[in-house]
């Protein structure tokens, strides 16, 4: 080794370089990159050997920083000789395969090349030494891997914190003397602490009038309702005094920093431009390609046409979806409580991760216990702040994919709720004589003065097509009625920022506008309409399939099984002898009694009819596994119901079981509605849509909702039944209902729910949990696919080996081993039958002989 006192004497400062450091550096260069690899290990002061760069950028460290102290055998860069234990170390962490290394060399990537140390610089410095430190002097694994890997198995199955310690402290006891394993939660964070994503907690008013930042940082009660932004006590002399707890968090995860570390990942990064480069295979019967994406859908190309010299020109730019709703975190049986999520969801991703649990982005928490009302304004201003600056200026991002750096911008493409919460986010109410956000004021429902209630019962056939015959059909719906206008057209985003600009408040009813609930029923101003390009999206709110399914199978189920959720009752029977036609059906006094007589219609099944079908559910309804919940245990024959049905189970029973269920128990006509609104929600449901299956049902829909109004009393029809007419519009506008549902979201409530430990602080302990899964998600996303964690799940199936001869015939294609004990059973006939005939209607070989 040749004296190399020039890597130090020669480069006091980055402004003093000698001839000889600057060449010999290059010759050092030359000779770290001389294998052609397109990065090495950095000996710069800042890098130290522990991040790899590119020759550029290594060269710029070594001018602003210089050399690391004692490297004059230049051991990781070709040079070969006894290695000191420092180096050893390094060996064994790379060695170990787990992962972590690229995670640390990615993270660093990502960070700006000429930031100066601050405090998350500190922290990945921190988090960068322990990633060379073993766990012990007899493993390869290093600190921070074992702890990724407590911490992912911590997030994984929603362990508390004292069982996190209990299991750190056994750990210990197992590990030889002289370990670093940390002792508690509280020293795995402070190493995991550069990881973790940001979170801002913002002091709000307790009603929800403001929130304490920008112009109201300083004040120490709400300028509106004069409340107390502190908690107030007594301080022991009988005077109220302010202490220093807030009333109100509000606590907020900024979405850009999560965004940008979906681009830290390659395979992420790469993904992120699916929605323009990912390659559509499937064709319908006429050709065309199928929607399968939200892009596919026309409101995300029009917006695309709009800005196609703009922000929508970098197909790495990120479209989101929003979603929000309410649901209590104590259980539905415990007290009353409302707590608020809102999640983002970047929708650039293949249509297989688009709504995975990693890539759902908790973004706020509004706190609880109360109603947030008209104040959910208030609470969305910092995501309202993020996504203006997102639109407006974007952020500086590293892409992992093509390593470089960009600008990304971000924009709202969509948002996704229930009916309710609908209404909070669009400020249109849903239950006045307006209650359809999408046709808003054009659509003025019927009072049932019985029911009590408003009704879309014949508000549908203005939809129809002008020479089809259930318009001039007198006797079937409204007796005596026949329509012959035209539905009126849908608002365009510019109409509807019209509408909202002209509002005027209304002097006698503070908090309303002139003409609630008679010309409108706006209730105020969403505050995402003062985003610059809301007025542009074809489709900025969605109607939630789930929730339609499920209020529409409860309807259909109640009705005709009599339950409490049906909709046929005295005061539906009154409400229809006043509306239609049906003689038959209406409310009868028989003679020499004083009780009315309710008589039977076609949708009244009879008890036996009742108890057969209950039966045929306990003893003979089967799915394959996984495919939906067990309906046989919530059958009751006593009751005559099923029991604890949830969305999902609402919808196989309206897409797979109703036609079957009611098959010889109705008349045929009225079977024949059933089984075409099952078909309808079916082919609504899918993965794939045709364009023109689509189109089909556009057409399809307003006569479907007439035929179900000429068999079902008034009462039946509430706003949800009348969202079935837009279904089949926000599909060819969204795509697939599979991005545009609640089911991803209300299962993120459920997690959340699960990872509330501290239920006296149910926000923080929710936001805090939320962010170390994240943490977890990144750490253990650059683990080897036989590492099984909460990012790569373990599969469903075992795999078996491989090395076992396989079958020849498709159907029994793949290696599966046994999931349990085996046990020998003998087929009955029926059985036998049973399984011989799925086989032979499944097996592809056999499909030309059955043709």
């Amino acid at each position: 080794m040749n004296d190399r006192a020039w890597m130090y004497t020669g480069h006091p400062n980055q402004k003093n370089m000698t001839e000889e450091w600057l060449t010999k550096t290059e010759q050092f260069l030359e000779v770290a990159f001389s294998a052609g690899q397109p990065r090495t290990w950095c000996p710069c002061t800042r890098c130290k050997n522990y991040s790899q760069q590119t020759k550029d950028v290594m060269g710029k460290h070594l001018q602003m920083r210089g050399f690391m102290p004692d490297y004059t055998l230049w051991s990781f860069h070709g040079e070969s000789a006894q290695r000191d234990r420092h180096e050893v170390v390094r060996q064994r962490i790379e060695d170990c395969g787990t992962g972590i290394e690229d995670m640390v060399n990615d993270y660093n990537d990502a960070r700006h090349e000429d930031e100066e140390p601050e405090e998350t610089a500190k922290a990945f410095y921190a988090m960068l030494e322990s990633s060379k430190l073993p766990l012990h002097a007899h493993t390869k694994l290093c600190q921070l891997d074992a702890i990724a890997q407590t911490m992912a198995l911590k997030a994984q199955f929603n362990l508390p914190r004292e069982c996190y310690d209990a299991m750190m402290t056994v750990f210990g006891r197992f590990l030889p003397d002289g370990h670093i394993m940390p002792a508690n939660l509280y020293h795995s964070d402070k190493i995991l602490g550069a990881l973790k994503m940001p979170i801002e907690r913002i002091h709000a008013c307790e009603k929800g009038c403001v929130l304490f930042r920008h112009e109201y940082a300083d004040d120490n009660y709400c300028p509106r309702c004069k409340s107390s932004r502190y908690i107030v006590v007594d301080n022991g002399l009988g005077e109220k005094t302010q202490s220093k707890i807030p009333v109100n968090i509000l606590r907020y995860l900024p979405i850009l920093p999560r965004l940008q570390r979906l681009y830290m990942l390659e395979e992420t990064a790469q993904q992120m431009t699916w929605h323009r480069d990912g390659i559509r295979r499937a064709t319908d019967e006429y050709g065309n390609l199928m929607l399968t994406h939200p892009s596919d859908g026309e409101a995300w190309k029009m917006f695309n046409e709009i800005h196609k010299e703009g922000k929508a020109k970098d197909p790495r730019n990120v479209a989101l979806a929003i979603s929000l709703d309410g649901f209590n975190p104590f259980g539905m049986t415990a007290t009353q409580y409302s707590c608020w999520p809102v999640f983002i969801m970047p929708l650039n991703l293949p249509p297989g991760v688009l709504m995975q649990r990693k890539h759902i982005f908790l973004t706020l928490i509004v706190p609880g216990p109360n109603y947030p009302g008209k104040n959910m304004n208030v609470y969305l201003q910092p995501l309202m702040d993020e996504l203006k600056e997102a639109w407006d200026n974007g952020i500086w991002t590293y892409d992992a994919a093509s390593k470089t750096n960009f600008q990304m911008h971000a924009w709202l493409m969509y948002s996704m709720h229930d009916l309710p919460a609908f209404a909070l986010f669009v400020a249109w109410c849903v239950h006045g004589r307006f209650p359809c956000p999408q046709c808003k004021s054009a659509l003025k429902f019927h009072w049932l003065s019985e029911g009590r209630k408003y009704s879309c019962f014949d508000l549908h056939r203005q939809f129809l097509p002008l020479d089809h015959g259930f318009r001039k059909d007198k006797k079937n719906f409204t007796k005596g009625k026949v329509v012959e206008h035209e539905a009126p057209p849908m608002m365009t985003g510019a109409q509807i920022l019209d509408q909202l600009n002209s509002l005027e408040p209304d002097p006698n009813r503070p908090g309303y506008f002139l003409g609630y609930n008679t010309e409108h029923a706006w209730t105020h101003k969403p505050c995402f309409w003062d985003l610059p390009y809301f007025k542009d999206l074809a489709l900025p709110h969605n109607i939630d399939m789930m929730h339609t399914e499920k209020n529409m199978g409860e309807a259909l189920f109640g009705t005709l099984f009599g339950t409490d959720k049906g909709k046929d009752n005295v005061k539906a029977r009154v409400d229809q002898e006043s509306l239609c036609n049906r003689k038959s059906l209406n409310m009868r006094q028989p003679k020499g009694k004083k009780n009315w007589e309710k008589p039977k219609a076609w949708f009244n099944l009879k008890r036996e009819h009742m108890r057969e079908i209950l039966i045929w559910v306990k003893k003979k309804l089967m799915f394959p596994d996984g495919y939906a919940a067990n309906l046989a245990r919530g059958a009751s024959l006593e009751k005559l119901k099923i029991f604890g049905l949830k969305s999902h189970d609402w919808h196989i029973w309206l897409e797979r079981i109703m036609p079957v269920m009611l098959r010889g128990y109705i008349p045929e006509d009225e079977w024949l509605v059933m089984a075409e609104l099952s078909y309808f929600f079916r082919v609504l449901c899918a993965k794939e849509l045709s364009p023109i299956v689509i189109e089909e049902m556009e057409k399809l829909a307003p006569e479907l909702i007439c035929k179900l109004e000429k068999i079902f009393p008034p009462g039946f029809f509430n706003p949800m039944q009348h969202m079935i007419l837009h279904l089949p519009m926000e599909a060819r506008l969204g795509g697939p209902v599979q991005n545009r549902w609640c089911y991803a979201t209300e299962r993120m409530q459920k997690t959340l729910r699960a990872k509330c430990k501290n239920k006296r602080r149910i926000e923080a302990s929710m936001a805090e949990a939320f962010v170390v899964e994240e943490a977890a998600n990144f750490v253990t996303a650059h683990y080897a696919a036989t590492n099984y964690s909460l990012h790569n799940p373990k599969p469903r199936y075992n795999t078996g080996d491989p090395e076992r001869h396989e079958s020849k015939f498709k159907l029994f294609k793949g290696s599966l081993a046994p999931c349990g004990v085996m046990k020998t059973k003998t087929l009955t006939f029926e059985e036998w039958g049973i399984i011989t005939l799925y086989i032979l209607t499944n097996m592809t070989e056999v499909r030309p002989y059955i043709e």
